[in-house]
């Protein structure tokens, strides 16, 4: 329950309520100042403001924003739909999660409601006369605000939701993710080790979902006041079920102590996220890939753009682990992700997706090339394995003996690097 606490505050940022309550709050507030602030101004004013000259600015402001929060609502609609069917349903949390977006919405939102407040106070005779002019100018810097978040908002609008702007939104996500983990080996835990026999196994006490964050610090503080060593045998991403093991325990009270401060260290829910699973955003990429490759769509341009992301994030990740953290955390003993689990969830569906289509897999192999000889230690021998699979399946679709004779050549030069 902590950790899902913890993870919902974490990612009330991202929601568009969250803000929009702020914005609205921060409105209403700034109206409503206005009256008791004027009194604390040491000067009379020689400023005189036409009657309900506040007011008509006012009344402008909350008809204009009335219409601008519906376009902008309609807009981010049709970018969410246009996503869902052009790229994949996992991008819309990264777009639900867009600053830009959010602030502009919000933004609106406050306006609309600092001139509903401002026009009730005029009307109710809340403020004086030096109410009034600090009104008067808390809604000149309203507009200049708005304004720039109207310029701001319309730029966004030229790309929002747009193919290249879903893949460097989903390459961001996953080449955090992977410069995390590259830094953070066994998620900052010890190396793994070989289980002891006697060492007791926690299981999911709830029905199966997907594990989306462990608290290691919360687990290394558990073991520590039971003295015990904790084997994690599952990583985020990984779907778990009651019969599956989440977790080990290995000391003299491993069979006394309660389970449940462990199994509260991992939070499980029905959707995987970008957050701690690095393998995520690598499958969110090749499902953008593949939908493009589709016969319905048939666009393997997108497929070579995605392809090119994809590569940066190994980059992104092979840069980090060259210099990884010392471990954190003394008791627990973290899962290991294998690299060629990452190719997997990357090449595999593009070459499966793109048997067909030579510029796709000349590019699959070049990727790989530049990944084996670039790091060949981390590198080598999981890029030889995917070459080699993604060449089998071209072999077996494509028929122009060129065309088959130049992708054995390029995987020739993976598998070679392998060696070298």
């Amino acid at each position: 329950m902590i950790l899902a606490i913890k993870k919902y505050i974490s990612r009330l940022p991202e929601k568009i309520w969250f803000r929009a309550m702020l914005f609205s709050l921060a409105a209403i507030a700034a109206a409503t100042a206005a009256e008791w602030i004027g009194p604390l101004i040491p000067y009379e004013s020689d400023m005189e403001l036409a009657s309900g000259s506040v007011g008509d600015i006012l009344t402008i402001l909350a008809s204009s924003m009335l219409a601008v929060i519906a376009f902008s609502v309609s807009i981010m609609v049709s970018a969410y739909g246009s996503a869902t069917s052009t790229a994949t349903p996992r991008t819309i949390a990264l777009m639900l999660a867009d600053d830009r977006s959010q602030n502009a919405l919000s933004t609106f939102l406050g306006t609309f409601l600092f001139s509903i407040v401002g026009i009730i106070g005029l009307s109710a005779g809340y403020y004086d006369d030096r109410g009034r002019i600090i009104l008067f100018f808390a809604t000149i810097a309203v507009i200049v605000l708005i304004t720039g978040t109207l310029i701001n908002w319309i730029q966004q609008l030229s790309t929002f939701g747009r193919m290249n702007d879903l893949i460097e939104r989903v390459e961001r996500a996953t080449a955090k993710a992977l410069r995390w983990h590259g830094q953070h080996p066994f998620l900052n835990a010890q190396p793994p080790v070989d289980i002891p026999s006697e060492a007791v196994a926690v299981r999911c006490d709830i029905a199966s979902g997907v594990v989306t964050s462990i608290d290691l610090e919360l687990l290394d503080e558990t073991a520590e006041k039971h003295g015990l060593t904790v084997y994690l045998a599952i990583h985020p991403g990984k779907l778990i079920y009651p019969a599956r093991p989440l977790l080990y325990l290995s000391g003299k009270a491993a069979t006394e102590c309660d389970p449940q401060p462990f199994r509260d260290a991992i939070l499980i829910e029905h959707d995987r996220s970008f957050d701690q699973d690095p393998r995520f955003g690598l499958v969110v990429l090749s499902e953008i890939a593949s939908r493009a490759l589709s016969p319905a769509v048939n666009d393997p341009g997108t497929a070579i753009s995605v392809l090119e992301s994809g590569l940066r994030c190994f980059e992104v990740f092979a840069q980090a682990c060259a210099d990884p953290e010392d471990p954190r955390y003394s008791r627990v003993h973290g899962p290991e992700i294998e690299i060629a689990d990452f190719f997997t969830d990357f090449f595999t569906k593009i070459a499966r997706d793109g048997a067909g289509m030579v510029e796709v897999h000349q590019r699959i192999q070049l990727c790989l090339l530049a990944l084996a000889q670039s790091w060949p230690d981390i590198f080598a021998v999981p890029a030889a394995e995917a070459s080699r699979n993604a060449l089998a399946r071209a072999i077996e679709v494509i028929v122009h003996q060129p065309d088959i004779k130049d992708l054995k050549a390029r995987s020739q030069k993976v598998v070679d690097s392998r060696k070298n």
